[in-house]
């Protein structure tokens, strides 16, 4: 029996208030709670406290991650997701997290720490300070910053005797202190800086294999660890041992769907426990999902009905709507970026902005011209947000607006020169202080440009050489593609 247009309606507005602001900061006011944690069976492997670093981009959950083993209710929560992870067994303690406060070490701690001209021995210096103030934390010494333990940690004597104590207290409390280091990205605003700061990082971390109860865990950028003027000698090692963040798109429906079954609004989670039920599927409670024991966290086939139920089976209508695609498969063929990755945020971000997009119709919760809609939305939500990371990338996007893809590389290049994209570009960095799209300012080029777009997913050469732009990003910079969804 099919839903009322009641229980569709009532769908739609719990839809519709997914909240939209689904960034988080590893400490501070907007930390994981309990009810927002999903958690896909691929993301064990990055949650192991064995897994020194985590890579993902811009929305794939590395401040969410991060805030939840951060803190005990969450990581308790977390244990219950992946019990063979040992997650109880864990404490928990912040090397960096981009902001400070109480509980956060913050950029202006590090320029305290490690002067403007610093060597990598300063720098080394700093982080080793972080691991111990992670420890000392943990013993109880709450109102510690990584700057208290500056002299220790430049003296490796004294800096091995601090960690040997706290690897001998932290195995005989059959326990192991976590150091979690997020928004690795702002520990800089220069090329030369950062690498430092992240090749001394990378030292550190490399260095601490030879603790068993004292691990750290980076969540970083994927472009961060892959710049080749780092010079680490067991840099391709770390790279190797790293594990990405990613979201099937099982994951991202389960994800969608668990926050309509636990929807804050009871009459909304009643109607689609109804309307799921009228497909021989039922909903679930916060454990079930959480524990992934809810087909529809798991199977496609039932998400895919799901979908057919609420947004109908087609992108068109009519005998010949199945051309258009398939409501299920083609959100997540337009949200990809060059890596054929979509995050949650956008994911998230699309199906509200659908929920939100025209009348109410009768026979189901949205339509195809709202999913449409909601890719226009989530496409400049995608670009505002990646301009927060890269002050450059509206500036390098702009004068493409207009130009149909996919192009001869020359044809792209030459909208750059013609525009003077890099001089400005350059001069804008220079003069706002943020990090150019080239790390060598003196060899910035159109080539260069192209470089930048591609190593962050936003831009891709096909395989005849010419070049292209995802969904994701060309429909809020306003490139044209014959057929493909119009700009905004």
């Amino acid at each position: 029996m099919q839903p009322e247009p009641e229980d569709y309606r009532k769908i739609r507005v719990a839809i519709a208030h997914i909240p939209g602001d689904l960034s988080n900061d590893a400490v501070g006011t907007h930390v994981a709670e309990l009810d927002d944690i999903y958690a896909p069976e691929a993301h064990a492997a990055a949650l192991a406290p064995n897994t020194p670093i985590v890579l993902g981009p811009r929305g794939s959950g590395k401040s969410f991650w991060a805030s939840v083993l951060g803190r005990d209710k969450t990581r308790a929560a977390a244990a219950s997701a992946y019990p063979r992870l040992a997650l109880d067994k864990v404490v928990a303690q912040f090397g960096y997290t981009g902001i400070g406060g109480p509980d956060g070490i913050s950029a202006e701690q590090i320029d305290a720490a490690v002067p403007q001209d610093a060597g990598i021995e300063d720098a080394k210096a700093f982080w080793w300070a972080s691991v111990l103030n992670a420890a000392a934390r943990a013993t109880g010494e709450t109102t510690t910053k990584p700057n208290d333990f500056l002299e220790q940690a430049r003296d490796w004597q004294q800096r091995e005797t601090l960690l040997n104590a706290h690897e001998q207290r932290l195995r005989g409390e059959n326990s192991v202190l976590l150091v979690i280091y997020d928004a690795l990205d702002t520990v800089a605003r220069t090329w030369p800086r950062r690498r430092l700061l992240t090749e001394a990082l990378l030292e550190v971390i490399w260095a601490l294999r030879a603790y068993r109860a004292v691990r750290p865990k980076l969540f970083i950028r994927p472009d961060q660890l892959d710049d080749d003027a780092l010079r680490f000698v067991e840099l391709p090692k770390l790279r190797t041992g790293a594990v990405r963040l990613t979201w099937s798109a099982t994951d991202l429906y389960g994800l969608f769907l668990a926050r309509i079954a636990l929807a804050p609004d009871l009459d909304a989670s009643s109607a689609f426990e109804r309307a799921v039920g009228s497909l021989g599927l039922r909903s679930a409670d916060r454990h079930e999902i959480l524990t992934r024991r809810w087909s529809l966290a798991m199977d496609p086939g039932d998400q895919q009905r799901v979908m057919a139920l609420l947004a109908g089976s087609y992108m068109g209508k009519g005998n010949y709507g199945y051309k258009k695609g398939n409501t299920y498969r083609w959100p997540i063929a337009h949200l990809a970026d060059a890596y054929q990755e979509v995050t949650p945020r956008s994911f998230l971000g699309m199906m509200t902005a659908a929920a939100s997009y025209g009348a109410p119709p009768e026979d189901r919760v949205i339509t195809a011209e709202g999913i449409r809609h909601g890719l226009r939305a989530a496409s400049k939500t995608r670009v505002d947000q990646l301009h927060q990371e890269f002050p450059w990338i509206k500036g390098v996007l702009a004068p493409l607006s207009g130009l149909l893809l996919p192009q001869p590389e020359q044809e792209v290049h030459r909208v750059w020169e013609q525009t003077g994209t890099v001089e400005a570009l350059k001069a804008d960095a220079q003069r706002s202080g943020y990090l150019p799209p080239f790390p060598n300012v003196e060899a910035a080029s159109a080539a260069g440009l192209f470089t930048a777009l591609e190593l962050i997913g936003v831009m891709f050469r096909r395989k005849d050489d010419r070049l292209d732009m995802p969904d994701l990003f060309r429909v809020a910079a306003r490139l044209l593609k014959k057929g493909g969804v119009a700009p905004l």
